[in-house]
């Protein structure tokens, strides 16, 4: 009875305790609270707006630059209405306009580290619709491939954007319909249509999107041959037709039902895909004869194209040369004999008193000898001893020649007593 009087006692002592605790007011209606969450709030803010968000560029700012200009490449600068001709490393901004023409192709480098290969026929916008990233880019029309850096890059053409992650590696064509179609080659891209369809594509991956901004189905593409010969830097002999001046060779790859063999006079072509000395596609074979080439270097690459004609990423680029036979150098004449020079040995050249020095030495039979121009007695069999005057400046020559012109001579330093 004592405990549970004590009991008693202790709730009733805890709840006195908890009536005479004032009550809390909402957050809301203390002022203190209210400055608290809002100078936290503005903290979390300028947190993320000066060290998370990335700025958002300008037009006028400069995010790129050229790196490549191969034929008739034109540039419109921001807010302008002339175009002009578009000159290696020209700095390219938020605005400005690439347009490559027929047989002309481009390089863009982005400060982000993304490098996109504008091929011929094409318009390509810097920013464009896409501002809010450095690395972003407009396909108005025409064809590119591109690689991604380290940072994430969005690509806009008129019904597709498309968010390629970092080191990817792609394509985008646009057609005169209107059509786009996407191809991932390395690394993932996330794809939108204008008609809010999402397409994530992974490697060798490529989806079609029709002008009214309608998604396909996804398509595998075959991955990129592996080149076997030429071996890269060989040098192949000249040769006339019919017989062949190369014999390119690749691996098979799966989905490649046929091969386009591709071809280019320097590396620059070679890189923006321009293939201005070759270009052979529907090759079922993994080989292919090259004949007729002239002495040069020629770039070349392959890619393989499934059933349904679509091109997966060309191979690596590989050289080769071509060049003249070597010509045999000219054998050296064999004098006729008694026309060689004379042998001479010069056995002794020393220095016996000031300013007189001894000679002694063996030459041919019949040969005449001089000592810094001094003639000296040869006996019949060739051999010499002579004391000759010598000033002690510099080294002493021996000439041994016959009569009808060929001389040995020797340079040499008289030896000190």
């Amino acid at each position: 009875m004592a405990s549970e009087k004590l009991v008693d006692s202790e709730t009733e002592v805890l709840s006195a305790t908890e009536v005479a605790r004032p009550p809390r007011r909402p957050f809301y209606k203390d002022p203190l609270s209210i400055i608290g969450w809002g100078i936290a709030l503005a903290s979390v803010v300028a947190y993320w707006y000066f060290f998370v968000r990335k700025p958002v560029p300008k037009p006028g700012q400069q995010i790129a630059r050229l790196t490549a200009v191969e034929g008739k490449v034109k540039l419109k600068p921001n807010a302008k209405e002339a175009w002009g001709d578009a000159r290696l490393s020209d700095q390219l901004h938020v605005g400005d306009v690439v347009q490559t023409e027929t047989r002309a192709g481009a390089q863009i480098s982005f400060n982000s580290g993304s490098v996109v290969s504008v091929r011929s026929d094409s318009v390509v916008y810097i920013g464009g619709s896409a501002e809010a990233s450095t690395a972003a880019w407009r396909v108005q029309s025409g064809r590119v491939n591109f690689s991604t850096g380290d940072e994430a890059t969005e690509i806009v053409t008129p019904t597709v954007r498309t968010t390629a992650a970092q080191n990817a590696a792609g394509n985008i064509d646009v057609t005169d319909a209107g059509d786009t179609g996407v191809k991932i080659f390395r690394g993932q891209a996330e794809v939108q249509t204008s008609q809010g369809q999402t397409i994530t594509l992974t490697e060798n991956q490529a989806v079609q999107v029709d002008a009214a901004g309608k998604a396909g189905a996804m398509l595998e593409l075959p991955p990129p041959p592996t080149l076997v010969a030429p071996a890269p830097k060989a040098r192949l002999p000249l040769v006339a037709p019919p017989e062949a001046s190369a014999k390119l060779s690749w691996n098979a790859v799966k989905n490649g039902t046929t091969y386009r063999v591709a071809m280019d006079y320097n590396v620059t072509q070679a890189n923006l895909l321009l293939s201005a000395a070759l270009d052979e596609p529907g090759i079922t074979s993994t080989s292919h004869d090259l004949k007729g080439l002239d002495v040069g270097r020629y770039f070349w690459r392959v890619s393989a194209v499934t059933k349904d004609g679509l091109e997966g990423a060309p191979s690596r680029v590989s050289f080769f040369a071509v060049v003249a036979p070597e010509v045999p150098p000219a054998p050296t004449p064999t004098p006729a004999p008694g026309l060689e020079p004379p042998t001479l040995v010069v056995q002794a050249l020393d220095e016996v008193a000031p300013g007189i020095v001894h000679v002694g030495g063996r030459t041919a039979a019949g040969a005449t000898v001089t000592v810094d121009g001094t003639p000296v007695k040869v006996l019949p069999d060739g051999s010499f001893s002579e004391y000759v005057r010598h000033s002690g400046r510099g080294a002493v020559v021996v000439r041994a020649a016959r009569p009808d012109g060929p001389f040995t001579e020797q340079s040499r330093a008289v030896s000190k007593r």
